[in-house]
């Protein structure tokens, strides 16, 4: 296989990995409806763009509403990313002005039909989408600041998310504007970042509450014998039930075995907890990893199988949550945990 075959494989896999991941955004119940559009929109627009250079480097694609689609999703993507953030903050953004962010890429949407490369595109045009995308992302990255001077939890996914889409997005400014790079080099680098956005999104469904919820329920006191009562009824269903096996386990599920609404369990482990839901529930999954890793009967199975028979969906965030936890990877876990048991049985 040579190298162009190989960046074609990877960067067909990250097209359907994002046009997977929007259509999932679209049409998830547990994400408000105007984030669902924003989120689910911003990553449209990404594939579309990533189709266009595709379509473009690797099959000399020059129809030009195919080139116009691509320039035309490009243009989307700084104004839904700033539109996005502005709904994570504390702003109340009117619908006039929702529009008016929108608005220049909306604007190249209804001129499409009557441009082409040679009457703008290499004329200006492309430089000036390439400009207009990087404001859009300088708003985008005060917004950012913004969310976390208000101390929004979650903090770390509006930041990688802003990551991932602005390399994408500079390497076809410095591309084009300075030379820098190959063209391919942002739908390469996007093809890799994709799926870890995915397994960040898939690992914390918690980041999709709204923050002026998060906010109003920081209002919200518990007594000294409700959390007792809260924390004997989470850690009985735990233990008993163990519904952590189940890798698609969320704070929602654990709400209806329980019949603790959702907003005090969540309030239950930020103030009372000390630690979210996630590393609660990761607790109890490594926990249950420890014994089998000793456990003679799984001594030749491989740690990946016994990852996923502990609720992770993934070998890496089980490394990951497991070194966390313990201070130590599963791997030195089990071998220093069998030389211990050698030792004993040789004395």
């Amino acid at each position: 296989m040579d190298l162009s075959s190989f960046w074609l494989i990877l960067c067909g896999a990250g097209v359907i990995q994002s046009l997977f991941l929007s259509i999932y955004i679209f049409y998830s119940r547990n994400i408000r409806t105007e984030e669902r559009l924003l989120l689910g929109a911003l990553l449209l627009a990404i594939t579309l763009r990533l189709v266009k250079s595709m379509g473009w480097f690797f099959f000399d694609i020059y129809d030009q509403s195919f080139l116009n689609m691509g320039f035309a999703a490009h243009g989307f993507i700084g104004p839904i990313l700033v539109l996005y953030f502005l709904r994570k903050t504390d702003a109340k953004i009117k619908l006039l002005y929702k529009i008016a962010i929108l608005l220049p890429a909306i604007a190249l949407v209804v001129v499409s039909p009557y441009i082409d490369l040679s009457n703008f595109w290499y004329i200006g045009g492309y430089e000036a989408l390439l400009y207009f995308t990087a404001a859009y992302l300088g708003w985008s990255m005060y917004l950012l600041w913004v969310i976390y001077k208000q101390k929004k939890i979650y903090f770390p996914w509006y930041r990688n998310l802003f990551i991932g889409v602005s390399i994408f997005c500079i390497a076809y400014f410095t591309n084009y504007i300075y030379g820098l790079n190959p063209y391919i080099t942002g739908p390469v680098i996007y093809s890799m970042v994709i799926y870890f956005i995915s397994f960040v999104m898939f690992s914390n469904q918690e980041i999709f509450t709204p923050l002026g919820d998060k906010k109003k329920y920081k209002n919200i006191n518990l007594s000294a014998d409700q959390i007792e009562k809260h924390r004997e009824k989470v850690e009985g269903v735990m233990v008993n039930e163990k519904p952590y096996l189940d890798s698609d386990f969320s704070l929602t599920e654990l709400s209806q075995i329980t019949s603790i609404p959702k907003h005090l369990l969540s309030r239950f482990f930020s103030a009372s907890m000390n630690q979210s839901f996630t590393d609660f529930t990761n607790g109890y999954r490594i926990e249950r990893a420890k014994e089998l890793l000793i456990d003679p009967a799984f001594q030749n199975h491989k740690i990946a199988f016994i990852a996923y028979d502990c609720g992770f969906n993934s070998l890496s965030s089980f490394n990951s949550a497991f070194k966390k936890l313990t201070g130590t990877s599963p791997s030195e876990f089990k071998k220093t945990a069998f030389q211990a048991a050698d030792k004993i049985a040789v004395n």
